[in-house]
């Protein structure tokens, strides 16, 4: 099985949800929990927004044939992939340019 990248922030999302099951699997969210979690999934919406916008850009600078633009969008997908991410089974832009 391959390895998947867990964002450390995806992981602290991951602990304080099972902390807060009660015995039923049910997620019980009371204030100090939601202040908590607030910061993850900030976080969260970053990561995701940034790499979501960069990988439309990316579609636009193909579209248009323009390689060095889709070259350096790649780059900053993949600083961020290498950044925010494990790198064990992360599969970057570049490498799928270049197989």
């Amino acid at each position: 099985m391959k390895d998947l990248a867990i964002h450390p922030s995806h992981r602290k999302l991951a602990e304080v949800t099972f902390l807060n099951l009660d015995k039923k699997g049910n997620l019980i969210i009371d204030e100090l929990t939601l202040r908590v979690l607030a910061p993850y999934l900030m976080q969260n919406l970053e990561i995701i927004r940034t790499l979501d916008e960069l990988s439309n850009l990316s579609m636009v600078a193909y579209t248009a044939g323009q390689m060095d633009w889709l070259h350096d969008i790649c780059g900053a997908i993949d600083y961020i992939q290498d950044e925010s991410f494990l790198k064990k089974g992360v599969r970057t832009c570049r490498n799928q340019m270049n197989p």
